[in-house]
């Protein structure tokens, strides 16, 4: 008759304990694994803008490249692909596609500007005395605007030309 039987809800308990200790370590976990995610992004998102930059900047080197190897005539010709300032032409550009394929897209604005020592023929204020040579000096310049995020950036080059 003295015997002490033992009390069975403190293992039952323990059970119940099991099953919300594993659901807020899955919990825990979660958290976790989502912050190191937010921190792998960010980590990548500089990188995302260097490379836009970097691919803006072999854009404009093939523009430099363009406007110094085009043929001087077809410069000054009237369907030249940089207009005489104030006129300008814009076109949008494929600047170059991020990892995953994502393109960027950029717009190329270009124009033309008369040395002012030019003759008047020439688009410039100059004559035999201030330019006795006849030089003709043109700027070739080509700006690119284009969007990171939401913010515009713009780059330029300008090619002296002359003949």
């Amino acid at each position: 008759m003295g015997r002490i039987r033992p009390i069975r809800k403190a293992r039952s308990l323990r059970r119940g304990f099991l099953l919300v200790e594993a659901t807020m370590s899955l919990a825990l976990l979660t958290v976790v694994g989502l912050c190191m995610l937010k921190l792998s992004l960010d980590v990548l998102h500089p990188r995302q803008y260097i490379l836009q930059q970097t691919v803006t900047d072999a854009y404009l080197t093939y523009e430099r490249a363009y406007a110094e190897r085009i043929p001087f005539e077809n410069l000054l010709a009237a369907d030249s692909p940089w207009p005489v300032y104030p006129t300008m032409t814009s076109t949008v550009i494929e600047l170059g596609r991020l990892p995953g394929g994502k393109v960027i897209n950029g717009t190329v604005v270009r124009t033309r500007i008369a040395d002012t020592g030019n003759y008047p023929l020439d688009g410039g204020t100059g004559n035999v005395t201030t330019n006795p040579a006849g030089m003709k000096v043109w700027r070739a310049q080509s700006v690119v605007t284009y969007k990171v995020g939401n913010r515009t950036y713009a780059k330029s080059r300008t090619v002296l030309r002359s003949q």
